[in-house]
């Protein structure tokens, strides 16, 4: 079985991190099997942060990278049935809230 290395549970959230209620969520919808370990142990991280997966002995770092691992594996594709408009969409948002809304939100709330 898949392991899925997340932080803890907090304020009614699966995880306080973005990165792993993403991966999370991912996991769940795709109906892929997993348990959690949440000790938070990053000698184990091949990237040195959370989230990673153990996959059949293979330590695996981020969300991005560990999606697209599951999907080339499995053959779930969440979003097969968006047209490439849609598609298009959907990853200018993701790119959107990764790459800029998350630092911003870092930014206000800890400094």
């Amino acid at each position: 079985m898949l392991t899925l290395y997340t932080t803890p549970s907090l304020w009614g959230l699966p995880s306080i991190s973005p990165a792993c209620m993403k991966l999370e969520t991912w996991l769940r919808m795709a109906q892929i099997p997993y348990q959690r370990n949440q000790d938070l142990d990053l000698s184990l991280a091949p990237k040195g942060k959370i989230p990673f997966i153990e996959d059949r002995g293979e330590f695996i770092g981020d969300s991005t990278l560990i999606v697209q691992r599951l999907q080339q594996r499995t053959g779930i594709d969440l979003d097969r049935t968006l047209t490439p408009e849609q598609q298009a969409i959907a990853l200018a948002f993701r790119r959107m809230l990764k790459e800029h809304t998350y630092w911003g939100l870092v930014q206000i709330r800890y400094a």
